[in-house]
């Protein structure tokens, strides 16, 4: 490597100590670092190192054929090669409906556009290109020769940490001047040259989306993290579009795949998962790409069972389904015999009844040959379950588990829960997992947001909303009313702990029928004193 000594000839300006330089660079726009690296190879050496950590330390890449030979071609580069350490593939669509000024699900409609004043196609719009490169991004992702691209060029990114999937484009750490602000696919400009799409706009979200085409990404990003034989730190699809997950179908691994797969999964420290959880019948199996059968386990437990050594675990579930518990209910028959936990499950509620064959309930709950024993941090939404289920997860990873969220967490009281009989020490359910945990978990951080309460006889699918009363403790979050719907803390586990206590008594549930049978409850009309 050049060293990065001042040239004994030259202009003064060259003359200048690299710090000068440094603290130059932190002024100038986008434009004016393309241009100030070409003043000559003694400057563009000196800036070669903070140019690589500002623009090539993270970097992000559609499904098109311009846009991956853009990383294939990066990853070949000795000198940018190594400098990639966070890698993103944007799951941004095309589709040649993009085109319609309306959109419209049917040929009746455009043939009524036809016939108005106003345009069929969206003004600044190539219909024709638009469709190509639709085609171009069906192809690639069909035919495999987006696993082959991506394959290669995981093969040449040796200094690659985490590898990430999205539907949305996240903010920039950095403000620098010309810079677009929002973190985006390489080769949006040169879509929007093309198409006149804009991928930053409001409208680019999956408003149509195609429930495969996240499942076949993923497959494929697991076909090419085996072929490459890397080892990555870290794993996340964070998909932002409502009910849209992976399926089911997106985790399968066949028998002879777990040998290539098996040393990239056992690696991971963390995973950072949007699921869905959805199921249907046997009559309209076909009709939904995204479900799996009553009696089938979800294969994202396949998945699970290769990643002993996870630090950090992040679930999402987009469709809560008929599986009341979701992951949850998986989760807790780590810490004892399956049957145990199934007791506790409104999945064994869900199935009690039904027609399956006799080992069906064994099927469900899969058998895991580790306890996930070096969890730090446990991060669960939009997903209900038992009380006794949350708290056997809590007590199984208390010897682990130091940073805790639950967000729009509902959990569901059975009939004849004590907590419906005015148990001064069980005011709610709530209240009642917050005094276990404060005997059984050593958290460092806890952070609720959005819970949710189910009781059999008046809000077994719609729950009532938990709220709690102001304190000092913790960040606090809520309406003008006083009440809180979000609240976290962290420090010390005693500090915690007395967080805990806190959230013992100050968790209410809003409730006018059930107030009759709990003081723990409470009335809207008493909460806002009408």
């Amino acid at each position: 490597m050049e060293e990065l000594h001042r040239p004994k000839e030259g202009p003064p300006f060259l003359q200048l100590p690299v710090e000068l330089f440094l603290q130059i660079w932190e002024y100038l726009s986008v434009d004016d670092i393309l241009a100030f690296r070409l003043v000559c190879r003694h400057v563009e050496s000196l800036l070669f190192d903070p140019f690589c950590r500002e623009f090539f330390t993270e970097r992000r890449f559609s499904i098109t054929f311009h846009s991956l030979k853009a990383l294939v071609d990066i990853s070949l580069c000795p000198r940018l090669k190594n400098c990639l350490t966070r890698l993103t593939i944007g799951l941004d669509r095309l589709h040649s409906s993009d085109a319609l000024a309306c959109y419209t699900d049917n040929w009746e409609s455009i043939r009524d556009l036809t016939h108005q004043d106003g345009p069929l196609v969206k003004a600044g719009v190539d219909p024709y290109k638009l469709e190509t490169l639709a085609h171009e991004q069906d192809f690639l992702v069909h035919s495999g020769k987006f696993q082959l691209m991506l394959s290669q060029a995981l093969g040449n990114l040796s200094y690659l940490e985490e590898f990430s999937l999205r539907d949305h484009n996240v903010p920039r750490n950095t403000r620098r001047e010309g810079l677009n602000q929002l973190f985006v696919s390489y080769g949006w400009s040169h879509i929007l040259r093309e198409t006149g799409i804009d991928l930053t706009g409001a409208e680019s979200s999956l408003s149509h989306y195609d429930e495969r085409f996240v499942d076949v990404v993923f497959s494929g990003f697991l076909l090419a993290l085996a072929q490459s034989r890397i080892r990555i730190n870290a794993l996340t699809v964070d998909i932002a579009e409502a009910d849209v997950g992976l399926s089911s179908s997106a985790f399968f691994l066949p028998g002879f795949f777990y040998q290539d797969v098996h040393p990239a999964l056992f690696n991971l420290r963390s995973l950072d998962l949007s699921v869905s959880f959805t199921q249907v019948m046997l009559g309209s199996y076909f009709g939904r790409a995204n479900s799996f059968m009553k009696w089938q386990t979800h294969q994202v437990f396949s998945l699970l069972q290769q990643t002993p050594n996870l630090v950090t675990l992040r679930v999402r579930s987009k469709e809560p389904g008929f599986f009341a518990d979701g992951i949850v209910g998986w989760l807790a028959s780590l810490f004892g015999d399956p049957s145990e936990a199934e007791e506790d499950s409104e999945i064994n509620e869900t199935h009690s009844g039904s027609n399956f064959p006799g080992d069906a309930k064994a099927m469900m709950l899969p058998h895991f040959e580790h306890r996930l024993q070096a969890l730090r941090e446990l991060h669960l939404e939009n997903m209900k379950a038992p009380t006794g289920t949350v708290c056997k997860i809590l007590r199984g990873l208390s010897g682990s588990l130091r940073r805790l969220t639950f967000v729009k967490m509902a959990l569901c009281v059975s009939s004849d829960d004590d907590e419906l009989d005015n148990d001064p020490s069980k005011p709610n359910a709530w209240s009642a997992v917050f005094l276990d945990m404060h005997t059984s978990v050593q958290l460092e951080q806890l952070a609720l947001a959005s819970l949710e309460h189910h009781t059999p006889s008046c809000s077994r699918y719609n729950g009532h909303p938990v709220a709690f009363f102001p304190s000092n403790f913790g960040v606090q979050s809520g309406p003008s009313n006083g009440l809180l719907y979000a609240w976290s803390h962290q420090g010390s586990a005693e500090a915690i702990s007395d967080f805990l206590r806190e959230l013992h008594a100050k968790t209410i549930i809003l409730c006018r029928k059930c107030k009759q049978r709990n003081v723990g409850y409470r009335s809207v009309e008493e909460i806002l004193e009408i």
